[in-house]
């Protein structure tokens, strides 16, 4: 007990929030680390809304949107995997498979074990991990893979060409170093 007050002591006295992660960030939420407000308010479970902040643009044409599985048909298929909340595959701080997901790659047989089980010809003898290691699927967005988006892009190369950035031009000397927290500013104003 005397250890975890000194540790919260040294926590609070040297302003190191890192210090109450319980576990590491996802690559892509690196930048809000030190800013726990960004995403958390107080002690309550980040909420859809908050992901969406940052997130609404992508998720406009989710494959397996809210919208979908409000329909009665899917109740029991939503037993098995929480598909309306963010958090419910996406959750930060703990051990993730790739892509920012922490369930096991098999996720999909959830709802679509027939697809190896004989009910689609073509993935006969796939794993159940495969459909996401593969990266022929993607739960949000599987449009690639549908006929029309093919037939419709039949003539597009195997690989486009990788887009590049133009050269980034400095216009500006700085005459004094930079604020070394810029965190305040970067999120907001909050911290």
């Amino acid at each position: 007990i005397v250890l975890l007050i000194v540790w919260f002591i040294a926590a609070f006295a040297l302003d190191q929030r890192l210090a109450f992660l319980p576990g590491t960030t996802s690559q892509e939420h690196r930048l809000f680390e030190a800013s726990c407000s960004s995403c958390h308010e107080g002690f309550k479970p980040v909420s859809n809304e908050t992901c969406m902040r940052c997130h609404e643009a992508e998720m406009a044409k989710d494959a397996h949107g809210a919208k979908k599985f409000g329909d009665p048909r899917w109740a029991e298929l939503l037993q098995k995997i929480d598909v309306l909340t963010c958090t419910a595959c996406h959750e930060e701080h703990v051990p993730m498979f790739g892509r920012g997901v922490h369930l096991k790659p098999d996720l999909c047989m959830n709802c679509h074990e027939g697809i190896i089980n004989g009910d689609l010809a073509s993935h006969n003898g796939f794993t159940p991990d495969g459909c996401w290691t593969a990266g022929c699927h993607n739960f949000h967005d599987h449009r690639s893979i549908s006929t029309g988006f093919l037939r419709k892009n039949m003539d597009q190369p195997d690989m486009l060409p990788k887009p590049e950035l133009p050269a980034l031009k400095v216009t500006t000397k700085l005459t004094e170093p930079p604020k070394p927290d810029l965190e305040k500013e970067f999120l907001g104003g909050k911290s």
